[in-house]
């Protein structure tokens, strides 16, 4: 079955992504040198790009249909970009609370990624790398699951793996909710250009704050210690999940109006009481893949306590 090619290919993506770290680390500390962040999340990325097409070719699947970019009109387009700014407070709720445990993985890079031209940024945060994102998870892992017939089982599941993809706690907790939000607006249009058209405008607007408050994110850190010793950070936190509560809401209805301009309301709504054949999704090689990324990020974590 194709979930079952989905769950090798993933585990194929994590070992060969930790094969990248470990050679990266060897090149650096035996010459010295140092990779530049473009040069680095080009090779991440084609860590999980090549995995995925590579085991669609070889089974001799059809592209178009593991990865259906089909058109879409103007104004589901133009709704797609209300959506996704509807989701920055939830975005920002997550990584706020996240941040009470783990460092924020961003706030870490903010100094090499404004020291690159903007423009490099934009190319390859902005649109690169939600691409190539987009093709694998909207794409291949959730199509290939929902031939299960497991509609939501199979957006859980794909949004799950994509978090875990970024190999860190901060970013896996706002990926993974982030990815079914993009997960649902596939299922709205039938198509991974929405999905892609919602990533790419979701980090251009980070690139474009990351470069307009540089001084903000250098500080990011210092000021959350700060709101936890006088017990501010509760307070800031509350009020951020009431805005996401709010504007998550109306990104909701956004998404159901995007599936009635596409003609698949009636599909959309009807998603939770799709009929579930008898596959659990689940493998050994998924579960070696999370077990290998997750005591990866432990073990991250961990050395990070004590640099």
């Amino acid at each position: 079955m194709d979930y079952k090619r989905a769950n090798r290919a993933y585990l194929y993506m994590i070992l060969s992504t930790l094969a990248l770290v470990l050679l990266l680390t060897a090149w650096v500390f035996t010459t010295g040198g140092e990779l530049s962040i473009t040069a680095s999340n080009i090779l991440s990325e084609l860590m999980i790009l090549v995995p995925a097409i590579a085991t669609i070719l070889y089974h001799g699947d059809k592209l178009g249909v593991l990865i259906p970019f089909k058109r879409i009109k103007i104004s589901s387009a133009l709704l797609t970009v209300l959506y996704v700014v509807l989701l920055f407070p939830l975005v920002t709720f997550i990584n706020s609370v996240s941040m009470l445990f783990v460092d924020n993985t961003i706030v870490g890079l903010s100094d090499e990624i404004t020291g690159m031209p903007m423009w490099e940024m934009f190319l390859l945060i902005g649109f690169f790398g939600p691409f190539v994102e987009e093709i694998v998870f909207r794409g291949f892992f959730l199509q290939s699951y929902q031939r299960t017939g497991r509609i939501i089982g199979s957006m859980i599941l794909s949004s799950i793996l994509f978090g875990l993809t970024h190999m860190n706690f901060n970013q896996f907790a706002y990926g993974a909710a982030m990815g079914l939000m993009l997960s649902l607006l596939v299922e709205a249009t039938g198509s991974v250009l929405t999905s892609f058209i919602a990533h790419a405008t979701f980090n251009s607007i980070e690139v474009v704050l990351m470069y307009a408050t540089s001084d903000v994110l250098d500080n990011a850190e210092s000021m959350l210690t700060e709101m936890e010793a006088t017990g501010q950070i509760l307070l800031t936190i509350g009020i951020y999940f009431i805005a996401a509560v709010i504007f998550t809401a109306i990104a909701f209805c956004v998404v159901i109006k995007i599936s009635d301009i596409e003609k698949r309301k009636e599909f959309f709504v009807s998603i939770p009481k799709c009929r579930k054949q008898g596959y659990k999704l689940i493998t050994v090689p998924l579960v070696l893949a999370i077990v290998i990324a997750a005591a990866y990020m432990i073990g991250l974590e961990i050395l990070n306590t004590f640099i």
